[in-house]
Order: C-alpha cells, then sequence, then structure tokens
C-alpha cells in the first residue's frame, strides 16, 4: 500500500529527525536523519526482528549514536546490518506510543561503503548522486523487503535533508521523506 503523503502525528516534532554523536541532542552534534518509522506493532524489539527475517540484515555492528525523543535525547536499542564490509545499515530506536500510529521504533537506514583506501577510515554512507544518497537507498531497501512481506507502508516529508561529511571526504543527506512502515501484531 502506498499514499505519497499522509498525515504526521503530533508524535513526532522536529527535533526527532536527526540522529545525534551523543546527548544532549544539538543541531552540532547532528549524525543522520531519521527517515523510517515502524508502527502498530512497531516496539524496538520487534522492529530489529523484522528486518532480520524481511531483509535479512542479522549483523549487529556498528556505531552507537542517539535519538531525540521531545526534548530528551536516548542511546539507540539495536542496529542491524546486511554485513561488516559495505553493507545496508540501520539503527533503531524504540519510542513511546501513539494514540494515531500505535506503538513506534525510529531508524537511519543507509547504505555504507567500507573505506579503506587510501587510508581507512571505517564506513562511509554513499554520497548523494543521480539514485540517491545511501540514506535513500538505505530507506528504500527496507520498505521494498517489507512491502514485499506484505507489511503497508506509506511516506511523510520530514525534511530533514541535512548533507553530512562522511569519512572519505563525500557529502551524503536525504531527499527528506521517511517512510512509516506498518508491522503486524503477530511475527510472520
Amino acid at each position: 500500500m502506498l499514499a505519497l503523503s499522509a498525515p504526521a502525528s503530533a508524535h513526532f516534532d522536529a527535533t526527532d529527525r536527526y540522529t545525534h554523536r551523543a546527548c544532549p541532542a544539538t543541531a552540532a552534534n547532528r549524525v543522520d536523519p531519521v527517515n523510517v518509522v515502524f508502527h502498530g506493532w512497531g516496539t524496538w524489539g520487534r522492529a530489529a526482528s523484522q528486518i532480520e527475517a524481511h531483509a535479512g540484515w542479522t549483523a549487529t555492528t556498528g556505531s552507537s549514536q542517539a535519538f531525540a525523543d521531545h526534548g530528551s535525547c536516548y542511546a539507540l536499542h539495536a542496529q542491524r546490518a546486511s554485513g561488516t564490509g559495505s553493507r545496508f545499515h540501520v539503527r533503531v530506536r524504540g519510542q513511546h506510543p501513539d494514540v494515531a500510529l500505535g506503538w513506534t521504533a525510529t531508524g537511519d537506514a543507509h547504505h555504507e561503503d567500507l573505506v579503506v583506501f587510501p587510508v581507512p577510515c571505517g564506513h562511509a554512507v554513499d554520497s548523494n548522486g543521480s539514485g540517491g544518497s545511501g540514506f535513500d537507498q538505505g530507506r528504500d531497501e527496507l520498505r521494498d523487503r517489507f512491502a514485499a512481506a506484505g507489511h503497508g507502508w506509506y511516506r511523510v516529508w520530514w525534511g530533514n535533508t541535512q548533507s553530512f561529511r562522511q569519512c572519505d571526504g563525500d557529502y551524503a543527506g536525504s531527499d527528506g521523506w521517511t517512510t512509516f512502515i506498518e508491522l503486524h501484531q503477530a511475527n510472520h
């Protein structure tokens, strides 16, 4: 199911739309755009297990980041990746329940390359380009995997388009769309 846009719930505010290097969450320590929201039965544990089941992302390595929620800042709950080298990766933080959306968890899905030449620096999100950035690619990969497994989804314009310098010197930013993916009560 696709609706080009749907009304965003009051559950999220503008501070919720990026991950951060550490707490407190400030504009100066933003790292990644939040570009996926799991809702319905979107607890962080269910989101992580469904990412494993539908996308096959079972690796749990990656750097720690913090998520903002209504003026407070919290560590991530889980992360899943498609491997350890060049890979798809997402960090997940469970949020509180919402009257309209049910339980929610947010994530920063992206595709990143392991940079080893000329100087090893770790993972760098794919730069902005005609196919979208690594943030757009990761979000769309999760959306497609969940849609193929029968999960409804829609997009909301969050406008979180800030580009971030990656360790390889390139810049990557989201196109500003966030995908909302419905999780079912029963695992399947």
